[in-house]
């Protein structure tokens, strides 16, 4: 190897830890955003569920 090799070797030292911790970000970002969206759907849909359940008649147990 020669010098501008070495050179450019340390010029890179840190760059797989930079690439690691924007990927470990983009993962977190992407993450919770996608349970964001996905939690409040579920949620509506077993509100839906027990609202369908309470409309009838012979039942006595009230949703909070």
């Amino acid at each position: 190897m020669n010098e501008n090799t070495n050179k450019k070797i340390k010029d890179q030292s840190g760059q797989t830890l930079v690439e690691f911790v924007l990927l470990l970000l983009a993962i977190v970002v992407i993450s919770t955003t996608f349970m964001t969206q996905i939690n409040g759907y579920i949620a509506n849909r077993w509100e839906a569920v027990a609202n369908v359940i309470l409309d009838d008649p012979n039942q006595q147990i009230k949703l909070r």
